[in-house]
């Protein structure tokens, strides 16, 4: 999808380098506004009662009105304003209502708005809206304590900046760069820094493994529709950088309690020492011995929520490359990580692969003996 439907709920777009993604994050910023309103004065509206007031001859505004009826078909009024809804808007302001639950979707269109309407009307301070290319983005709370914007553009210019400072030869990967309506992602390699890897590099030679090209990066994450807080997650790059692997443990900064730009940069400064913990969690894995792979990995993954399809597909190839015999939890990591890549063949979003590699991560930190089991296993 180009840039000029960037109105669009599926919009996504890839970076080759870090000065295309610059710029395009200077475009959203001015394609973007900020308003606070009382909660109480939001009403959501059938998008089919608002049409014709939104279209008034506007080229633009019916593709945006047409897009919008393949997905939310929901306007937000605001005192006399009418804004088309986005998919990632409705956790937000579901969240301002104090709604939630299966059963709303189970509703029609208009008993779905009049019952949040409901919830909204009683509901209590301001809220922070978010427009972005016509549509609603957000709905946050409007105290900074709720909610603290932190502008994508200078998080990512900081990013770049401090690393190029503080890291040598750290450089922005081609490619890394992505961006939807959720969240923004890009990826730095640090590879003029590889005594971050040297604990690993040890364990690794202790217990006999070779690994090549073992690169150091670094990911970040952030969103300003509630998705994520800013995150730096440690990676490691391998076989020339065409196998990720997430080390899990990011560091965190939440979208909230007054949160600054300032704070964000005393964050990077935790990058090296967080590393270095990363990699001693990848290292234990060798020490943990499974005697059933294929069982291990299969239910361990479905224990990530990894679908199905991809479970038997990491599987068939971890036995196509190494058999059944018993191996390390280290080697099962490995494998388990190319789930991002089968996953993005299926069609998966960006967002999407960003928290299939986020729930991997969470392997780091399991019992992967309770996932070792013998016999046949349903999955």
């Amino acid at each position: 999808m180009n840039e000029t439907m960037v109105y669009a709920d599926g919009f996504e777009k890839t970076f080759a380098t870090a000065e295309e993604m610059l710029d395009f994050l200077s475009r959203r910023r001015k394609a973007s506004e900020w308003i606070r309103k009382p909660i109480r004065a939001l009403r959501l509206v059938p998008l089919e009662k608002e049409a014709d007031n939104l279209e008034n001859g506007d080229a633009e505004m019916e593709e945006i009105l047409k897009d919008t009826e393949k997905h939310t078909r929901l306007v937000l009024k605001v005192r006399g304003e009418a804004y088309p809804v986005r998919n990632c808007a409705i956790q937000t302001i579901l969240g301002r209502a104090g709604i939630g639950g299966d059963g709303l979707r189970k509703l029609d269109l208009a008993t779905y708005a009049k019952v949040v309407n409901c919830c909204l009307k009683a509901a209590k301070g301001e809220c922070l809206i978010k427009i972005a290319d016509g549509k609603v983005s957000a709905v946050h709370g409007g105290d900074a304590h709720d909610y603290s914007v932190l502008d994508m553009k200078a998080i990512f210019e900081m990013t770049s900046e401090y690393l190029h400072t503080n890291f040598k030869g750290s450089a922005y990967l081609e490619g890394s760069g992505t961006y939807d309506h959720s969240v923004m992602s890009a990826m730095w390699t640090l590879s003029g820094n590889q005594e971050l890897l040297d604990t690993y590099r040890d364990a690794l030679d202790r217990y006999g493994v070779s690994r090549k090209n073992l690169t150091p990066a670094l990911r970040l994450t952030t969103s300003d529709v509630a998705a994520s807080g800013v995150n730096l997650y440690p990676m490691l790059l391998t076989d020339g950088n065409n196998h990720t692997l997430s080390l899990g443990s990011p560091i965190t900064l939440a979208h909230r309690n007054h949160s600054t730009i300032l704070d964000y940069r005393n964050n990077l400064k935790e990058v090296y020492a967080r590393y270095q913990d990363a990699t001693e969690r990848l290292a234990a894995l060798l020490e943990i011995e499974i005697h059933n792979p294929v069982n291990c990995l299969r239910l361990l993954m479905k224990k990530l929520k990894i679908k199905a399809a991809i479970r038997n597909e990491v599987v068939e190839m971890y036995v196509a490359q190494n058999g059944e015999q018993s191996c390390t939890a280290h080697d099962l990591y490995y494998a388990m990580n190319e789930a991002p890549f089968y996953a993005a063949c299926q069609g998966f979003t960006g967002s999407q692969l960003l928290r299939m590699e986020e729930n991997l991560t969470r392997a780091l930190a399991m019992d992967w003996k309770e996932f070792d089991v013998y016999g046949a296993v349903k999955c």
